[in-house]
């Protein structure tokens, strides 16, 4: 488990690296012969050898040279045609197809799992995925990095997403804002920022409320996927929730090297990786606004929240199936929880030390915790992941109350689990998919535990978050006292409720910067800063079980049909800079060794149209957006006048965001826009959310020479 540790520091150190410089039909594939007919066989036509400089084979092997190492995948006992490369570390992944548990993509499709089970594309390459696996197995960060590599060389060629750039922070705000900060996953905590008190006070149009010293007013668009935390999978919905809610272990402020304790205030693992367990802070509430009432947490909220959020089966939920069996974990009590100890040390590991306990006074001295606590969460891993404590920071997992979900039922479903031994008991109580009642009640009307909780909202509108007097960390001069989400699809619009004061802050597209700078008000001014490389990719997806994009011609070809500069100076004003497959800069498994760099072509394009056997002319392509992104709209019109040189019939529509992420998780799009904030910090949160086409393995090995 220590190499684990050190691939999650490896990645903290290069995280830091970017601050200081600066969450989306089946049948038989006809694309590239390394795409499966079917979920568990690989084509073995076999393309040319030496594909690209770095692809030395593609078929029922695969052989990446990543230029520091040659990386073979493939069914277990294939052997690839190419030979193999001398001087070079080879690492070798071979695996056996679980045929039984693999999914058809038709039925993922259906579950709506794009960007959950399976990458937003509905691409599936058997050895792809074998690679992705293999980069979530492995704990050598030496090895992962190489891994990656491949992955990245293979997301460049396939490309089922186009990536137009990497993006540059854009942040503008009113100078009287003070102590903000930037995170690569999370929101900044609004209770942590404050004003300065001589700002101006200017009526929001919302209700009574003015924006004045004690109230932070954002200007923004669209609406939350959902109130509840295991039913939202997008920038909006997590920030809410990182407002409202509380996760086990979170980051203090922008650092992103080591996780700080939250509702957990210590935690430790056994030796293999396999089991963690998190001592829970005593005293913590959550409020229910809505019915003026509280609830204590313990361990078994705790464990409820993880469980829920596999059970309800959303496609943020992969993030539990993959890395944790929520099935196997457990609520205990302090008592079970030392008893355990004293014939299973385990390991913690904080603040840059690490030691081995043997009791529950042990862990919490080495933490420096002298509170009360509410018992211990035991979560069960299939498999060690570097990552799991970046994945529980995320708001997703943010703890829910058993008893305000399950009202009269829980007293009868917490016995029914024999008080969290049990947790599968409570699948008479939870339902899958959208129509459970424990979704539609926090979907409406959401209860935490964190420093804000939602007072008043209505949709498209406003969301109103006010200081919550039941946090378990609260001050009586907090930053804010409330938050005001002013809701406008017009940048206009928010431009306006910007430099009149209304707003402390507004979403401004990159191409609206020159109508709010310089602007003043009183002895303020409004900030512009772009100094920042996010961890941010925006690209386009295709659907690559439709045709002609099941086509790996096809889409290098429309690769080559899109004007990455154009796009780049006129969309979004020199903030989004080049990138050509799904890692972002500069984090392991980037590399710009032997891969295409896909420039604006259009002679290419209609050559590889050619080459690919078909008429665009026969084919009708539907470019979606969602509603208020003007930037989005642009890039999209842009594409339409190419795509229709070509020969194509292009339209191009927008849908509200709830309506646009229902359709692309269900594969209902031809071609859409979108950006990539990732959930957790490690490269998998690219190169899996990209590639993976959700296939399940019997085996996975790892062998290197």
């Amino acid at each position: 488990m220590n190499r684990a540790l050190l691939s999650l520091l490896l990645v903290g150190v290069l995280v830091l690296g970017t601050v200081a410089s600066g969450c989306i039909g089946g049948g038989t594939q006809t694309q590239s012969p390394t795409q499966t007919a079917s979920p568990t066989q690989t084509q073995t036509t076999t393309q040319p050898q030496g594909v690209t400089k770095a692809i030395l084979e593609l078929g029922k092997v695969t052989v990446v040279d990543t230029g520091t190492s040659i990386v073979v995948v493939g069914p277990k006992g294939a052997e690839p045609t190419v030979k193999i490369p001398s001087g070079k570390k080879v690492i070798r992944i071979t695996y056996v197809v679980d045929e039984q548990k693999t999914p058809s993509v038709k039925k993922l499709m259906e579950e709506g799992q794009g960007f959950g089970a399976i990458n937003p594309a509905f691409f599936r390459d058997t050895n792809v995925d074998a690679l992705v696996i293999a980069a979530r197995r492995e704990t050598n960060p030496e090895i992962r990095t190489e891994i990656f590599k491949a992955l990245y060389i293979l997301g460049n060629y396939y490309v089922p997403e186009v990536i137009l750039g990497q993006n540059r922070q854009l942040r503008v705000y009113w100078s009287w804002v003070k102590g903000r900060y930037y995170h690569p996953t999370l929101a900044e905590r609004y209770d942590l920022l404050w004003e300065d008190k001589n700002a101006p006070v200017v009526p929001t149009g919302v209700g009574d409320y003015n924006n004045d010293p004690e109230t932070y007013v954002i200007a923004t668009f669209g609406w939350p996927e959902s109130f509840d935390p295991a039913w939202t999978y997008e920038t909006f919905g997590w920030e809410i929730w990182h407002e409202i809610g509380d996760t086990l272990v979170t980051y203090w402020k922008e650092n992103t090297k080591e996780v700080s304790p939250d509702l957990a205030v210590a935690w430790a693992h056994n030796k293999e990786g396999t089991e963690w367990y998190f001592v829970i802070r005593g005293g913590v509430k959550a409020y229910d606004p809505w019915h003026d009432k509280t609830y204590p947490i313990d361990a078994t909220d705790v464990l409820f929240t993880f469980w829920r959020v596999a059970r309800l089966g959303h496609s943020v939920s992969w993030m539990v199936k993959t890395f944790m069996n929520v099935s196997a974990s457990q609520a205990l009590t302090e008592e079970e929880f030392n008893e355990y100890l004293k014939s299973h040390p385990l390991v913690a590991e904080y603040h840059g030390k690490t030691t081995e306990v043997k009791s529950l006074q042990e862990l919490l001295d080495f933490f420096g915790y002298k509170g009360e606590t509410a018992g211990v969460f035991k979560l069960v891993l299939p498999h060690p992941y570097a990552a799991i404590l970046n994945v529980v920071a995320d708001p997703f997992l943010s703890v829910v109350p058993m008893e305000y979900l399950l009202g009269d039922k829980y007293e009868e479903a917490l016995k029914a689990s024999n008080y969290g031994k049990n947790p599968d008991a409570w699948k008479d109580y939870v339902q899958k998919g959208a129509n459970d009642a424990t979704h539609q009640l926090m979907h409406k009307y959401p209860v935490g535990t964190g420093p804000f909780y939602v007072k008043d909202y209505q949709e498209n509108s406003y969301i109103v978050l006010e200081y919550n007097p039941y946090y378990w960390n609260a001050t009586d001069n907090p930053g804010h006292k409330r938050v005001i989400y002013i809701i406008n699809s017009d940048a206009v619009a928010r431009v306006q409720l910007l430099t009149t004061g209304t707003a402390d802050v507004a979403a401004i597209p990159t191409d609206k910067i020159e109508d709010v700078k310089g602007v003043t008000k009183d002895n303020y001014e409004i900030i512009v800063k772009t100094d920042i490389l996010l961890p941010v990719l925006t690209f386009i997806v295709f659907n690559t079980q439709k045709e002609p994009f099941n086509d790996v011609k096809v889409r290098q070809a429309l690769a080559y049909a899109i004007p990455y500069d154009q796009i780049a100076k006129v969309v979004y004003n020199n903030l989004l800079e080049p990138n050509w497959g799904p890692i972002p800069k500069p984090w392991p498994g980037y590399t710009e060794y032997g891969i295409i760099k896909y420039n604006y072509n259009i002679a290419k394009a209609k050559q590889m149209l050619q080459e690919a056997g078909i008429d665009p002319s026969k084919y009708s392509i539907k470019l979606i957006y969602n509603a208020g992104n003007s930037q989005r709209e642009k890039i999209m019109t842009l594409i339409q006048n190419i795509w229709s040189q070509l020969g194509f019939k292009v339209t191009v529509e927008s849908y509200e965001w709830p309506v646009y992420l229902s359709k692309t998780e269900k594969g209902d799009y031809d071609v859409y826009v979108v950006g990539w904030v990732p959930d957790y910090l490690d490269s998998d949160n690219w190169v899996g959310p990209f590639l993976y086409g959700a296939t399940e393995f019997k085996e996975i090995n790892i062998e290197t020479s």
